[in-house]
């Protein structure tokens, strides 16, 4: 059949920036004219582009398009004919539209609509290289090929790199059992012969991605001829690409629709491949193995789901039949605990048929240490350092140096892992401390099995070693100089019958301080800095002004903050402290950027520094101790990425976590020992401080400091009949966090949840008139991550908004009654003894795992000093009864106060003074 055009290219899309975007890509294609364009619209909301995204669009030359694209979406709404992008692709007889929500069957509209020779199915925001449609032309043309498959210009993601590997390891005449490492879920980079497309029965609005990935799937596996073009200039551009797995990666990890998942894809993938149709059968399994992975993924996480155990059943007998088991050696998806469990299970005997292969999954050498914590004290080398065990072992570890060994001791299970049900292996975390006197010749990390001892050789260097592979970073302690030894050791290969040969730095080398050897080690790394590119040029010129400046270093650098943009927090209030009570031998600094008014005023007190600017950084490598409300990047790594080129200089640096709020929740998560090293973790009730050892913190009790916050101490009562609704922040409304590290708005803020419930209550006719009868005023008073999306509310002249310019003591003492959620200010206003009021209405969603942290030991019904509603009508009543009782604490919510703090005086800020000088 004689077609109209050359290809056909499906877009299905979500928003109109994302069909602008790949309609204008092709328009600008050389073969435009022989390209037809089938716009689909589908259901979901548009795609939130994090910092991560935003940068890889800057280096597309992309950004400030997709930003402007974003907010005429934001302005118009998908798909109006008052856009005028919507109405320009409207009027091109080569694009035709498809309201997906509209139509009842896709699959069909599409069917009957094509004009082009051959098809390829796109997301909305993808793109094509300008001679990626040649390419394709000649490929099909010239070998006949069923179906050809293209590379991919994106994020160097484990699938994109999967994928382009593949591509440029594909032979000529090669087929997909002979390499069968290929995935097909990248759909964008595969174009079809449209006569011999296996089109799939339908396509779904709201999961049309399975439904296109089954199809390819089908096709991929059963065609006649599959080529792959791994030329250059032959490329689908896919910015941002993790956004096609995170779609079918939400329903699969969603318990609630991973059921979805597995009847509307994974169990069609299963029937196609018993029906015997599928020419790769090798490839197909690959593929299934994989998505088999996944759900086994979820059911370990959720071993008393009761539907998600149903399908262990289909995984297992999956595996009993599976042909190709070496399938599982060469997994990228797998980890090698699992691989360990499933070869050992099902296929006992696989390393008489692949020798090599099996002994570099199943030797122990193969087992990583990371060495997490490696640290100088007073008495010698501390060292915390973690393995993964799998379940079949039973070891022992030590460290070793010149003749001597010191036994490593188990202190925590910091990490578990598991196929389905079963427990595959646990993340251990061991503590080994040699004295000064012991060190000798070299430092390694070693096993003890069935009396046998053997060094590990697969060792990494955490973000808190002053070690890091990249660069020869070395330590100058006691006479000594300590650097990682480089050493080449040869191991099996998976992918050959032969061994490679790898440079590793499994020991820690330790040689006598002499001067010309520091000059020539200091030579070695200064070297390797300067070819790290322009970032390892400006750490050469920082290290070295660093140098300058500690040698002529009279006093301790003390760097206190709270938000880049913000103080007003425990971070000021200790600047002041130590400001008006000078410590001798100290100069404190305070970060926030100079165009806040709190700087104008922190100014008068002491030395003020840009946040992430020179003088910053290098006052950072240079501080004896930082103090902060936050824990994020700009307070504990303000290199980014580029934070190896300097870890021998930050990763014993101390930080006093302040704390933005008392911690009711379990945030183990982040604030834990591995993630953020805390010098002092300052908490303010007796419970607080029992969750930090009861959750997965992992500190010491050392270094956990119940003082109370510094802000305590400036609490005062002013009240002027205000009701201030003053809610926490989302972490489901962010789209990232922008080059400060400060978390920036989404913008699907308008039409979330959060929004419309607050929305709807500052504009309550009931509750506003109410607050008019009793003589009170509502105030709102968003959190500093949404202040951004203040003007998106509907404003009644009768509503007092706040913003960053009001400071938290002078609404703290102005209200007379907040209301809340699960914001921690409510602790603060516990402090004065006020009424409080919880408005939980999405209580199951903000614990389920999309914000921060998950629930903790504060429970708001038991704990909470207030009554605790779920409805805007419920919320809008209780409000209206504490006004007409002109705000009155009741008795037993004024008892749980009284109970709940450890102190109530105003000495938090000695307190915490106190525990720093017994501890420095």
């Amino acid at each position: 059949m004689t077609r109209e055009d050359d290809f056909s290219v499906v877009v299905f899309a979500k928003n109109t920036s994302g069909l602008y975007r790949t309609y204008r890509n092709i328009k600008q294609n050389p073969l435009a004219d022989t390209i037809q364009i089938l716009a689909v619209r589908v259901e979901g909301n548009a795609d939130q582009f994090s910092q991560s995204d935003l940068k890889e669009l800057q280096l597309l030359g992309e950004k400030e398009k997709t930003l402007q694209a974003q907010a005429m979406d934001e302005k118009f709404g998908p798909f109006q004919m008052k856009d005028k992008r919507f109405r320009e692709m409207l009027k091109d007889p080569k694009l035709i539209y498809i309201d997906g929500s509209e139509c009842q069957d896709i699959a069909s509209e599409l069917y009957s609509q094509i004009t082009g020779t051959y098809i390829t199915f796109v997301r909305g925001g993808n793109g094509f290289s300008k001679e990626a449609f040649r390419e394709l032309q000649r490929c099909f043309q010239e070998e006949g090929s069923d179906v050809a498959v293209i590379k991919i210009d994106g994020k160097d993601s484990l699938p994109v790199k999967e994928h382009n590997n593949y591509c440029d390891s594909f032979g000529k005449d090669a087929t997909l059992d002979d390499h069968a490492c290929l995935l097909h879920q990248m759909y964008p980079a595969y174009t079809f012969v449209t006569e011999k497309l296996k089109w799939t029965k339908e396509i779904r609005k709201d999961t049309w991605y399975l439904d296109i990935m089954e199809m390819v799937y089908r096709n991929a596996v059963s065609c006649g001829k599959i080529s792959v073009i791994s030329g250059e200039n032959a490329r689908v551009q896919i910015p941002a690409e993790h956004f096609i797995r995170d779609e079918w990666e939400n329903l699969i990890q969603d318990t609630e629709q991973t059921g979805m998942f597995y009847e509307r894809f994974l169990k069609r993938l299963e029937e196609y491949r018993k029906q015997g149709k599928i020419r790769f059968v090798k490839n197909g399994d690959y593929v299934l193995l994989y998505y088999y992975t996944k759900l086994a993924e979820v059911i370990f996480r959720n071993p008393e789901h009761v539907e998600l155990i149903s399908y262990e059943r289909n995984i297992d007998e999956f595996l009993k039949h599976l042909e190709f088991p070496e399938l599982i050696i060469f997994s990228h998806h797998i980890g090698r605990e699992n691989k360990l469990y499933l070869l050992h299970k099902y296929f006992p005997d696989i390393n008489k048929r692949y020798p090599r292969q099996t002994e570099a999954v199943m030797d122990s050498e193969q087992d990583e240490l990371n060495v997490r914590i490696f640290q100088l004290t007073d008495e010698g080398i501390h060292c915390e350092f973690s393995v993964v065990e799998p379940w079949m072992r039973n070891r022992e570890f030590c460290m070793i140096t010149g003749e001597r060994r010191y036994k490593a001791v188990w202190r925590y299970t910091l990490d578990r892992f598991g196929w389905c049900r079963k427990e595959t292996a646990t993340e251990k975390l061991y503590l080994v401390d040699i004295p000064y006197g012991g060190i000798h010749d070299s430092v390694c990390w070693a096993e003890k099995e069935q009396g046998h001892i053997r060094k590990m050789y697969n060792v990494s260097y955490g973000k808190y070693t002053p070690f890091a592979k990249e660069v020869p970073l070395f330590l100058h302690v006691r006479g000594m100089l300590l650097l990682p030894a480089g050493k080449k050791r040869s191991i099996s290969s998976l992918e050959e019958q032969n061994e490679d040969q790898i440079q590793e730095q499994y020991e820690i080398c330790v040689k006598p301080y002499r001067i010309g050897r520091t000059l020539i080690l200091g030579w070695k790394r200064d070297r390797a800095l300067l070819l790290q590119g322009l970032p390892g040029k400006k750490a050469f010129f920082v290290r070295w002004l660093c140098a300058w400046k500690r040698a002529r270093k009279k006093k301790q650098i003390w760097l206190f903050s709270d938000r880049v943009n913000r103080g007003d927090d425990n971070g000021e209030v200790m600047f002041r402290y130590v400001c008006e009570n000078p410590v001798s031998g100290v100069k404190p600094y305070f970060v926030i950027s100079k165009n806040t008014p709190e700087s104008r005023e922190l100014v008068k007190l002491g030395k003020i520094v840009e946040p992430f600017s020179w003088n910053h950084k290098i006052l950072f490598l240079l501080n004896d101790l930082s103090l902060s409300s936050q824990a994020n990047k700009t307070v504990v790594n303000p290199f980014g990425s580029f934070e190896y080129l300097y870890r021998d200089l930050m990763y014993n640096k101390k930080l006093v976590f302040l704390q933005h709020g008392v911690t009711k929740d379990n945030q183990s998560q982040w604030l834990n020992k591995y993630n953020r090293n805390l010098f002092g973790f300052v908490v303010n009730t007796k419970q607080e401080y029992d969750s930090i050892f009861n959750y997965d913190y992992y500190y010491p009790a050392k270094n956990v400091w119940l003082t109370g916050m510094p802000r305590f101490d400036r609490l005062v009562h002013a009240e002027r009949k205000y009701v201030t609704i003053m809610p926490t922040w989302r972490k489901s409304l962010s789209s990232g966090t922008d080059d400060r590290g400060v978390w920036k708005l989404g913008e699907e803020f308008v039409h979330s949840e959060y929004f419309c419930f607050y929305n709807d209550l500052l504009n309550s006719e009931k509750l506003l008139k109410a607050s008019e009868k009793y003589g009170y005023t509502i105030c709102f008073m968003p959190h500093p991550n949404t202040v951004d999306g203040l003007h998106l509310f509907r404003r009644d002249p009768r509503v007092k908004f706040l913003d960053s310019s009001s400071s938290y003591r002078e609404i703290f003492a102005q209200t007379d009654l907040m209301v809340t959620d699960y914001s921690s200010v409510a602790f603060d206003f516990a402090y004065l003894r006020k009424p409080i009021v919880y408005a939980q209405f999405d209580r199951e969603s903000f614990f389920s795992g999309s914000h921060s942290y998950t629930e903790g030991y504060f429970d708001y019904e038991r704990d909470g000093f207030g009554e605790v509603e779920d409805t805007l009508e419920g919320t809008v009543e209780r409000i209206i009864e504490y006004m007409a009782s002109d705000c009155q604490i009741k008795e037993k919510y004024l008892k749980r106060m009284d109970d709940t703090f450890a102190f109530n005086d105003r000495n938090c800020c000695r307190r915490v003074y106190k525990k720093i000088m017994e501890n420095m």
